[in-house]
């Protein structure tokens, strides 16, 4: 697992670079291909060095794929759809998260884990060939990056207005949502909670990203980018300070589903306002700059909140979580205050 959580880090930028060198379709397929690889090596191979392999495929596969995928959205979105777009696309991501979890576990207790890996590579064979459909998406113009400048880009992408905020606001909620991944099961069951009823409140928190990302271009016409990423935070924030207040099954629901909202806002939002803030022919190096601030947070959140968890208690880790979050708020709302609302659609 750890090769799968690495792995992307130190290849997130140079993934970027490909994605702007061989276009988005190119990258897109080449992920697919990676999937289907790592899916027949643990299917047929039942080594630890061939786990390490695969999982190390799906990794590189994994931030290929993200970056590529996110660059396919914008070049097919005009100013005015990109919001929109980025709302369904995370709303499909959303509802892979839960629809996988569920037909894998059951796949793997009535056949085996040997054919529930089978249908990764299985899977693949109608992805590469929709991956393969996107060929008409209009392409863009001066394309001149290569792998071997992609690192010279990074200052040149970090100096451009708004592109610092992103990072820091990508960061700071994805500390807070791996905070949730690794220790909110960890509470459920220390308050006592069955395992039927931790998953149930686990998945309301996908369902209230995905209920969320289908209103999301309508948040955006109303409050505009800052405010409403602003608001999204301050919600995730709530939301994590307030776990270990809580005991009972239903407000526990409540404040889950309230976190996936929040969490269903901020990640497109920061993908749609990345596209605006750098130029077309860096798009795909941009887009591997926030998946690496995003890696560098999922790696940083459980080792430090895992600390304070052993040091103390899972309670304290969610107190902490929502103060740091909440402090980090006027600095959100000082880089955010330039933040425009989109034009409307005629």
């Amino acid at each position: 697992m750890g090769f799968s959580g690495v792995v992307p880090l130190l290849i997130s930028l140079h993934a970027g670079a490909l994605v702007d060198e061989r276009g988005p379709v190119m990258a897109t397929k080449g992920s697919v291909l990676l999937y289907a690889l790592a899916g027949a090596i643990l299917t047929a191979l039942h080594a630890v060095w061939a786990a390490a392999l695969a999982y190390a495929l799906m990794g590189i596969a994994n931030i290929g794929f993200a970056v590529a995928s996110q660059a396919v959205v914008a070049a097919a979105s005009t100013p005015t759809t990109r919001v929109r777009n980025y709302g369904y696309y995370s709303l499909w991501n959303s509802a892979g998260a839960v629809i996988g979890p569920v037909l894998g576990g059951f796949i793997t207790g009535h056949f085996g884990y040997r054919t529930a890996f089978a249908l990764v590579w299985l899977l693949m064979i109608p992805s590469f060939a929709i991956a393969g459909s996107l060929r008409g998406l209009p392409a863009v113009p001066g394309r001149t990056l290569s792998l071997a400048t992609a690192h010279r880009l990074t200052g040149t992408i970090l100096r451009q207005r708004g592109v610092g905020a992103i990072l820091f606001i990508s960061f700071m909620v994805v500390c807070g949502q791996t905070l949730q991944q690794s220790f909110y099961p960890l509470y459920l069951h220390k308050v006592g909670l069955s395992p039927s009823l931790i998953g149930i409140i686990i998945a309301t928190i996908s369902l209230g990203s995905m209920v969320v990302r289908s209103f999301l271009s309508r948040g955006v016409e109303w409050l505009g980018y800052g405010r409403l990423l602003l608001g999204a935070t301050a919600l995730l924030a709530v939301t994590l300070g307030i776990i270990p207040l809580l005991r009972h099954f239903w407000p526990l629901i409540v404040v889950s589903g309230f976190m996936g909202a929040s969490l269903g806002f901020t990640q497109p939002l920061t993908m749609s306002l990345m596209v605006e803030s750098v130029s077309a022919e860096f798009w795909g190096v941009a887009f591997g700059i926030r998946q690496g601030a995003q890696r560098v947070g999922a790696i940083l959140s459980p080792i430090g909140f895992g600390l304070v968890t052993t040091a103390s208690r899972v309670e304290s880790a969610f107190f902490l979580g929502g103060a740091t979050l909440l402090a980090a708020l006027p600095i959100i709302a000082s880089v955010t205050a330039h933040l425009r609302r989109p034009r409307r659609t005629t």
